[in-house]
């Protein structure tokens, strides 16, 4: 087959996300496996054509940083000019911010398969934290001392999924793929999904041999978190356990590891100096380390006992998959695709909304080291035997052969729901 992948997120130059890994890894599993294997990408400082390991790369240069969803524009038409040189067979792309609908409206018989990661009106509800009294009782005091009126706290805006361009393209695809059962469940209720095309399909993994390398017999006493600093991660759940986790482990260091975003009261004010004003008493116990490339990960994993992934939801979050090729033991949310990445005593789950569970995992893996080393190896495990190449890979093909012939059967699109949303 000749396989597309359209994504504005893809490494190194646009590494942001899980999105970016998943392409990275996807594409060249279908590379490895026979297939012809292009990827349209954005980059913030270069444009051009290069071949990546067997992948052929096209780097659209793309400085705009206010509005993504334009980058589909351009991208769809680079894909028309290629599928007029080579033909493609089908090709994939996140229903975030559409990626893939430029392509689809001037190619209008091709093939589409969306995969789903996790869409953006879900994204601004978990990050959401409705203002509570101390918060406005607080605003209305600093406001007053400078002689002021208080600024209005964010709003959460309706959500109308008729109108939401993701939702429209997400319908226009062949196949829907979707990497944890219960997101592809929540969408089919919320956006109207036909059932019969979603598919659960777990993403590929391919940990590296820094992390299939680290022994899982470590007394570090550190905890890490990896990931943004952003509500919807967890972080402010966390926080509220650390002192619990303190108060029993006193010596334990807390690490941070990601991008820093704005905190949820004040976007002047970064999560890292939100937080650091949140645990003031706790501050030697904290560190904070930007975000790190893909290859420093296992450097940072190597220095943790346990990872600690408190999201509020998550679909099929990558860190986690990195903890698990680490094999460090993991306390990870209830709330989306960790219920499957980490069944069978894998990891520990917690409710992120919990912060006294959050606490008690913790202290119940740093009481049992034995226990959290036993549980560290089966993650491991589970990683290479339930995400390899060869068992995704096979999944990967028939979910495309499904999207080709559904498409040959319906024939070339007519009135395309991609094109209700004007490029």
């Amino acid at each position: 087959m000749k396989i597309a992948f359209i994504s504005y997120e893809y490494p190194p130059d646009t590494a942001t996300g899980g999105i970016a890994t998943y392409v990275y890894q996807v594409a060249r599993m279908m590379h490895q496996r026979g297939h012809h294997v292009e990827v349209f990408a954005s980059s913030p400082y270069r444009e051009g054509t290069a071949v990546e390991d067997g992948v052929v790369v096209h780097r659209i240069l793309y400085t705009t940083n206010t509005d993504r969803r334009q980058f589909a524009i351009l991208a769809g038409q680079l894909f028309a000019q290629r599928h007029a040189a080579i033909g493609f067979d089908v090709v994939e792309g996140p229903e975030n911010d559409a990626h893939a609908r430029g392509a689809i409206a001037l190619v209008p018989d091709m093939p589409l398969v969306v995969k789903l990661h996790t869409p953006y009106f879900m994204v601004q509800e978990l990050n959401y934290v409705p203002p509570s009294r101390d918060m406005k009782l607080r605003r209305w005091v600093g406001a007053l001392r400078r002689g002021q009126l208080p600024k209005p706290f964010p709003v959460q805006e309706p959500y109308n999924p008729l109108q939401d361009p993701e939702r429209l393209h997400t319908l226009d695809a062949d196949e829907i793929t979707t990497p944890s059962q219960v997101l592809g469940d929540r969408l089919i209720a919320a956006w109207g999904l036909p059932a019969a095309k979603v598919v659960h399909l777990p993403n590929p993994y391919i940990p590296s041999a820094d992390l299939l390398g680290l022994s899982p017999q470590t007394h570090t006493q550190t905890i890490a978190f990896v990931g943004r600093l952003e509500v919807r991660k967890g972080v402010l759940s966390l926080a509220q356990a650390i002192p619990l986790i303190l108060r029993r482990y006193p010596q334990v260091k807390v690490r941070f590891v990601g991008e820093v975003c704005p905190s949820p009261t004040n976007p002047n004010v970064s999560m890292q100096e939100y937080l650091t004003r949140l645990l003031w008493r706790y501050r030697r116990s904290l560190e904070f380390t930007r975000a790190v490339p893909l290859p420093q990960i296992p450097a940072q994993l190597a220095q943790a006992d346990i990872c600690v992934f408190p999201s509020r939801w998550e679909n099929f979050p990558n860190v986690c998959l990195e903890a698990m090729a680490a094999a460090r033991g993991i306390v990870g949310s209830k709330a989306g695709g960790m219920t499957e990445m980490l069944s069978d005593n894998a990891g520990q789950l917690v409710s992120p909304e919990d912060p006294a569970d959050i606490a008690a995992a913790v202290i119940d893996l740093l009481n049992d080291p034995h226990r959290r080393i036993a549980m560290g190896e089966r993650a491991r495990d589970r990683v290479l035997s339930d995400y390899n190449l060869e068992r995704i890979g096979a999944l990967q093909e028939a979910s495309y052969e499904r999207a080709i012939a559904r498409r040959r059967a319906a024939g070339s699109r007519t009135s395309s729901l991609s094109l209700q949303v004007s490029l």
